[in-house]
Parts: structure tokens; C-alpha cells; sequence
């Protein structure tokens, strides 16, 4: 028997909508099915959208690949980087709740 939380396509939305309300949807979608694609163990709703939407913003969003790709970058260095930036991609799709 597999353990772990299943989350419904209508709870996640949800959430998004209250705490991620600025997310564009395109972004939205794709965090959305990947969230639900995978069964999460002991994690709330709130931690795992904080984890998909930190790491799709840091593959996706800004230079972390590419400085990965630089001969001799460690993944913490890449990481230390590009923080700000993500941390203000992530700041910028909060707002207040739509209906």
C-alpha cells in the first residue's frame, strides 16, 4: 500500500488562488500537474506548493542551469545566486486571494 497525500485538483487550485492568486496561469498549470502527479509524505499543501514553485522557478525562471553548466559551479553556489531572484519571483505571485 503506497503512503502519502494525494492532493485533488480542486484543493490545489484553490490554494493557488488564495495564496498564489498573481501565479500567470500558464506557470499555474504546470505546478498544478506536477503537484498532483506525485504523492507527497508528510507535507502540507502550503510546503508543497512552496517546493514545486522554488524548484520550477529555479530550472525554469532563472540562470540555475546554466551556471551548473559553468566548470566548477557547485549546485550551493548556483543556488546562493540565483536565491534572490527566486525568492522575488515567488514574492511577486502572492496577493490577495481571487474569488
Amino acid at each position: 500500500m503506497q503512503q502519502g497525500t494525494l492532493f485533488t485538483r480542486r484543493t490545489v487550485e484553490r490554494h493557488f488562488r488564495k495564496h498564489q492568486a498573481r501565479c500567470p496561469p500558464e506557470y499555474r498549470e504546470i505546478l498544478i500537474e506536477r503537484i498532483l502527479a506525485k504523492r507527497w509524505t508528510e507535507a502540507s499543501l502550503g510546503k508543497v506548493v512552496g517546493i514545486v514553485a522554488s524548484t520550477f522557478a529555479r530550472h525554469q525562471l532563472t540562470d540555475y542551469d546554466r551556471l551548473l553548466a559553468i566548470s566548477g559551479m557547485a549546485r550551493a553556489e548556483a543556488r546562493l545566486i540565483v536565491s534572490r531572484e527566486v525568492s522575488d519571483i515567488l514574492e511577486s505571485w502572492r496577493s490577495t486571494a481571487l474569488p
